[in-house]
């Protein structure tokens, strides 16, 4: 069993753990292994995260069991109506439970619930069939919008994906 709440300041240690284990085991099949061991520094991680948890832009929800041990993340910078999902981690070992999904529907209507005209967006790696897969799940679809990174021999690209929202005669968006 789990739980999902909005992440406070003392949860910045355990998100960049989180972060940093997970980002490793995540893109160690994607990316260069030099390239996961240069950008992924935990004492950075921490610093990091100490920095953003606190930034009135950044809204962050974790997951936890019922002996409060930190299981994921997801985390949003916002700017106007737009909302980018800059991170979504959970755990490998936590994985196939459903709190990356959990972890989205929360943080997706909590959003909705006091934005209605909020834009959704996030970049994945061009190559993560299985995070692309999770993310058409709850209406994102690319958009074409492509960055691209060359790191020695090999190029690394990011896609934009963007949330569709459904049209309501009484709203008047998408």
């Amino acid at each position: 069993m789990f739980f999902i709440r909005k992440a406070q300041s003392k949860d910045f240690a355990d998100i960049a753990n989180i972060h940093f284990k997970s980002w490793h085991d995540a893109y160690l099949s994607l990316l260069p292994e030099l390239y996961i061991n240069n950008k992924n520094n935990l004492s950075e991680k921490i610093k990091m995260w100490q920095e953003l948890i606190n930034h009135p832009d950044v809204i962050i929800w974790i997951a936890y069991d019922a002996n409060h041990k930190s299981l994921g993340f997801i985390g949003y910078f916002t700017k106007n109506n737009s909302y980018e999902i800059t991170t979504l981690y959970v755990l490998s070992e936590y994985h196939g439970l459903g709190i990356g999904s959990k972890l989205m529907k929360r943080s997706l209507q909590a959003i909705l619930s006091f934005n209605i005209n909020a834009n959704f967006y996030l970049w994945v790696l061009e190559d993560n069939a299985p995070a692309i897969h999770f993310y058409k799940k709850f209406g994102f679809v690319c958009n074409g919008e492509k960055s691209e990174e060359d790191y020695k021999d090999t190029q690394i690209v990011d896609i934009k994906m963007i949330k569709k929202m459904k049209i309501y005669p009484t709203q008047g968006f998408e």
